[in-house]
C-alpha cells in the first residue's frame, strides 16, 4: 500500500519542493532597490505656439522617455544638441519616442532644427539635477 501512495504523491511532492526552493531563492537573492533605474516620461507637444511644455526636468541617472507629438501644420523635430539627441522630422499629426539616460547634471536647450523655428518659440530647456 505504501508504494501506491508514493506513486500518487511523488509529482505533487516534487512540485512543492521545486516551488519552495524557487520562493526561497527569490526571497534571499533579490537585487537591492538602488540598482533599479527610474524612468521619467514626458510628453512634448509641438504646436503653432512652440513646445508645450517648454521646460522639462529629470534627475541625474534617470532614464528619460520623451514622447514628441507634432500638432502643428508644418514639419518639426526636437533636437538637444548638447546631448547629441535628435528626433526624426515629424510631419503634422506624427509622433515619435526619444529615449536617453540623464547622465550629467546641467541645463540643456532643445530646439526644432528646421530653419527659422528656434527664433519663433520652438525652443525649450531640459534641467537635469
Amino acid at each position: 500500500m505504501s508504494r501506491h501512495w508514493y506513486r500518487l504523491l511523488r509529482y505533487p511532492i516534487i512540485a512543492l519542493a521545486v516551488t519552495l526552493t524557487l520562493l526561497w531563492t527569490h526571497h534571499y537573492h533579490r537585487l537591492p532597490a538602488s540598482y533599479a533605474v527610474a524612468t521619467r516620461t514626458h510628453t512634448v507637444t509641438i504646436s503653432s505656439a512652440g513646445f508645450l511644455p517648454n521646460q522639462l526636468t529629470a534627475h541625474e541617472g534617470e532614464r528619460v522617455s520623451l514622447m514628441i507629438v507634432n500638432t502643428d501644420t508644418r514639419p518639426h523635430n526636437l533636437a538637444i544638441r548638447d546631448l547629441n539627441l535628435t528626433s526624426t522630422e515629424l510631419k503634422p499629426t506624427q509622433s515619435t519616442l526619444l529615449q536617453f539616460s540623464a547622465a550629467k547634471r546641467g541645463r540643456y536647450h532643445f530646439v526644432s532644427d528646421a530653419p527659422g523655428y528656434p527664433e519663433t518659440g520652438f525652443q525649450g530647456i531640459l534641467v537635469i539635477d
